[in-house]
C-alpha cells in the first residue's frame, strides 16, 4: 500500500509532523521546507516517517553543532517506538556544494522532491537546478558506468575461475548494483537511492523483459545471470546509436581520463 503525495502542510496527516512544520515555519531563520523520500513519492507505507530537507540561513546553519544537523522524533505511545520526523536542515552553502556533486545521490532527492512552502520562491529554484540531469555529460555517465558494470562482472569471472565463491558472488551483486544504476542513466535520470528501485524504474517505463533480466540476476546471481542483464543493457546502448561498448577499453580509459584532466573515476557508488 502506498502512501498519498503530500503537496502542502495542510496535507501532512500525521498531527506530529504537521504541528512540527507549522511551528518550524515561524522561525525567523527557516526559508523553506522540501519533502523527499516516500512521502513525496508515494511508494512508502501510510505509517513511514516524514523525511524532509529544512531551507535555513546561512548563518543559522554554520553555528549549528554537526549532532543539530538531523533532527529526529519518535512517538513514544507506540511499542516499539515509531519513528515520525526525520528532518535535516539544509541552507545555500549546502546547494552549492552539491550543484558541484556528479554522484546522482546528491541529486535524486531533488528530482523526485516537493516544496510545501518557499515564500521567496528560492527553494524551489534551488530544487530545479539539482534535479536538473546533465545531458551535456550523458555519454561520459553511460562510459563510466557501463565500465563499472562490466569492470565488476569480469571480476567476478575470475573470481569464480580461480574458485574464489565468495569473492565472485560480491562481485556479482556490485555489477547487478552498476547495472541499475546504468539502466537509469540510459534513461537520462539520476539514479534513486537503491531502497525503492523497482517502483522507480516502473515510473520510468522498465520493459518487462528488462525486468525479469534484473530479477533473475537478484534471484540467482550468477555469471550466466549477470551476463545476460549486461548483454541485454549493452544492446540498448547501442540501439540508442552509441558505438563505445564495441570498443570497452577505450571507453573504460575515457572515464578515467576525461577531457585531459587528472585521473578521476566519478559517478560512482562503490
Amino acid at each position: 500500500m502506498s502512501n498519498k503525495i503530500v503537496t502542502s502542510i495542510e496535507e501532512v496527516d500525521d498531527p506530529m509532523a504537521r504541528e512540527r512544520l507549522e511551528r518550524l515555519i515561524e522561525e525567523p531563520h527557516v526559508l523553506g521546507v522540501m519533502l523527499w523520500g516516500s512521502r513525496a513519492t508515494g511508494f512508502g507505507a501510510p505509517g513511514t516517517d516524514w523525511d524532509a530537507l529544512v531551507y535555513v540561513t546561512d548563518d543559522y546553519y554554520e553555528r549549528l553543532e554537526l549532532k543539530d544537523t538531523i533532527w529526529l522524533e519518535f512517538d513514544e505511545t507506540v511499542e516499539p517506538r515509531r519513528l515520525v520526523i526525520d528532518f535535516s536542515p539544509i541552507s545555500d552553502a549546502w546547494f552549492r556544494q552539491q550543484i558541484e556533486s556528479p554522484l546522482d545521490i546528491d541529486h535524486s532527492p531533488y528530482a523526485e522532491g516537493i516544496v510545501i512552502h518557499d515564500p521567496s520562491g528560492k527553494l524551489e529554484e534551488w530544487r530545479q537546478k539539482l534535479a536538473r540531469y546533465p545531458k551535456e555529460e550523458h555519454v561520459d555517465r553511460l562510459k563510466n558506468k557501463f565500465a563499472l558494470a562490466i569492470g565488476s562482472y569480469g571480476a567476478a569471472r575470475i573470481d569464480n575461475d580461480r574458485g574464489f565463491i565468495h569473492d565472485s558472488k560480491l562481485n556479482l551483486y556490485r555489477s547487478i548494483v552498476a547495472a541499475v544504476n546504468l539502466w537509469f542513466t540510459i534513461k537520462k535520470s539520476w539514479t534513486p537511492p537503491l531502497k525503492w528501485w523497482t517502483p522507480h524504474a516502473k515510473k520510468l517505463g522498465m520493459s518487462d523483459e528488462t525486468y525479469s533480466l534484473f530479477c533473475d540476476a537478484l534471484d540467482n546471481p550468477s555469471v550466466e545471470t549477470v551476463g545476460a542483464i549486461l548483454k541485454h543493457l549493452r544492446e540498448m546502448i547501442l540501439a540508442d546509436g552509441y558505438e563505445f561498448p564495441n570498443d570497452f577499453i577505450t571507453a573504460f580509459l575515457e572515464t578515467i581520463h576525461v577531457d585531459g584532466r587528472p585521473g578521476q573515476i566519478r559517478h560512482s557508488y562503490m
